[in-house]
């Protein structure tokens, strides 16, 4: 069984409510500030709410939910996805997405409800004393919370409003007025920064052990070199990878085989630098539905429903249930060289009839095949990410229409990677290609020797980081998102003439300098006092 953070929550339970309300609720309404500033306690359970709240808001998939990391997770409107069908439809084909959208309201509402929470926590340690180590942590853990939230706004929306004050009787009729970049910059950078001087790079453990699942000192610097990215501060990025990849060894360090860091449900590989932990356990990220145990639906959005086809059925070696949504594109599939392992590693190219009475038992499931063939082929045999796939905690029950496999925020293998790119805008091509090879030898390629192109770099991002959440914001930083996406999102019968039609909707679709932007929620412009106080994003 993991042994994360959930250990944490254990205190918690002092409080005396439910699980299900305490994880929803119960850091922003029984742990008031009041509460917060006499208690040290109270800030940990506070802090502790906040990786709950997160969290969870992930583990369905209704309008409210999901939406905060899945247009990320699954590459949305970027040049190596293909997306068949399902929830967020809007976000993903750009035909519907308008100010009205709930999905885009949602994710403006949740990351602006981290913020609250955050300036909370981040006020009542500062009120309750920094001297104490345990508080000083804690605050620098809201201090991140806070920083990567609005760099998350900052990515999708641009035109946002910063607050970093409680929310009080006395400050409830507040001005809304958006905030320039460097406003907000200025703002993320100074929370990092608090979070860099104040954690170790050491995760933290108790008498259950080690505490997976929480903010380290790298998770801070690796969000902190990000922004830089967005700066153009090559120096700064530098300087904060380096210190990763050389102060943290033995703790922070890139598996020899990149098989390894995707190779359980557990996402506790040292290359992994922040990850969402669930389990089965009370407070592991599920919930009860009935008397069935729930968890998050990302896994069953990436797996082929290869089960619809006959002779086939759901088992946890091909990944158990799947509804063929949301795949990788032949764009990316082709980057990958003869040698490369991450082709196998990364995806499920074949499919199996795994039914026992079928006569077919054990033979590959072709394109053209019953079942497969059609509009068929899309969703039952299309090549899939395996790196999200849950080839174990549903070996109980492969029909299950939800995982509690962990998810990846942040891994080593991008720390690296801007690393390179950084040098290489520095036209230091030494230091890139050194980092470069860092992930492309591994891989199995010969390393490389000569000189970098961006293209080549943007490529390995892609091999590497494919299905984690890298390629919108490295595409829009560099102001290449539109171009890519209009020349490769999606799949077209020419590109694969299994499909039953061409699936390139945002590739059709994407408006350049409209949709690098989402638009403000109308409902949300209203409430902060109009199109007149608070402009629309341009194009929408």
């Amino acid at each position: 069984m993991k042994q994360v953070y959930y250990c944490l929550l254990a205190s918690v339970a002092i409080l005396g409510v439910s699980c299900s309300r305490l994880l929803n609720l119960e850091s922003e309404t029984s742990v008031t500030t009041n509460y917060l500033q006499t208690d040290k306690e109270g800030l940990k359970r506070a802090i502790a709410g906040l990786y709950v709240y997160e969290r969870d808001n992930i583990v369905d998939n209704s309008n409210e939910k999901g939406i905060v990391i899945l247009p990320q997770l699954f590459d949305f409107n970027t040049d190596i996805i293909l997306f068949n069908a399902g929830n967020w439809a809007a976000v993903a084909r750009l035909t519907t997405l308008t100010p009205d959208s709930g999905v885009l309201e949602d994710y403006w509402k949740f990351w602006y409800a981290i913020i609250g929470r955050a300036n909370e926590i981040i006020a009542s340690s500062a009120d309750l004393g920094l001297d104490d180590p345990d508080v000083r942590r804690v605050h620098a853990e809201a201090c991140l919370f806070r920083a990567r939230a609005y760099f998350e706004l900052y990515k999708r929306f641009e035109r946002i409003y910063l607050n970093v004050e409680p929310t009080t009787v006395d400050n409830l009729g507040r001005k809304y007025a958006p905030a320039s970049k460097d406003e907000i910059f200025k703002l993320i950078k100074e929370d990092l920064d608090c979070a860099i001087e104040a954690l170790p790079y050491e995760l933290p453990s108790n008498g259950n052990g080690v505490m997976f699942g929480m903010y380290t000192q790298a998770t801070a610097r690796h969000v902190r070199a990000q922004v830089a990215m967005w700066e153009k501060d090559w120096d700064c990025a530098i300087s904060q990878t380096e210190d990763i990849l050389k102060n943290a060894k033995g703790i922070c360090e890139l598996e020899k085989d990149p098989a390894d860091v995707f190779s359980s449900e557990n996402l506790r590989s040292r290359e992994v630098i922040y990850a969402y932990q669930f389990s089965k356990n009370t407070g592991g990220g599920g919930h009860l539905s009935g008397t069935a145990l729930v968890g998050h639906p990302v896994s069953v959005f990436v797996t082929a429903r290869y089960s619809s086809v006959s002779g086939a059925i759901c088992s946890s070696d091909q990944g158990g249930f799947g509804y063929g949504r949301d795949y990788p594109n032949r764009h990316l599939l082709d980057m990958y060289g003869p040698s490369d392992k991450r082709k196998d590693c990364f995806f499920v190219n074949d499919y199996y009839y795994n039914d026992p009475s079928s006569p077919k038992y054990g033979q590959k499931i072709k394109p053209g095949d019953s079942g497969a063939t059609g509009s068929a082929y899309i969703t039952s045999i299309h090549p899939m990410s395996s790196k999200h796939a849950d080839f174990w905690t549903n070996a109980d029950d492969p029909e299950r229409k939800t995982s509690f496999r962990d998810l990846i925020v942040y891994r080593l293998a991008e720390t690296v990677l801007m690393c390179c790119e950084a040098y290489y805008h520095k036209a230091d091509n030494d230091n890139a290609v050194k980092y470069f090879n860092m992930t492309y030898e591994r891989a199995g390629n010969a390393p490389f020797s000569g000189t970098l192109t961006l293209e080549d770099i943007l490529d390995e991002y892609a091999r590497e980081l494919n299905f984690e959440g890298v390629r919108w914001p490295l595409l829009k930083r560099l102001g290449l998102l539109g171009e890519y996406c209009r020349k490769w999102e999606g799949e077209s019968q020419s590109e694969n003439n299994w499909l039953d039609k061409d699936y390139t909707y945002a590739r059709q679709n994407f408006v350049i300098g409209k949709h690098e932007c989402w638009p403000i929620p109308s409902n949300q412009i209203l409430l902060m006092g109009g199109s007149e106080v608070y402009p629309q994003n341009n194009g929408w």
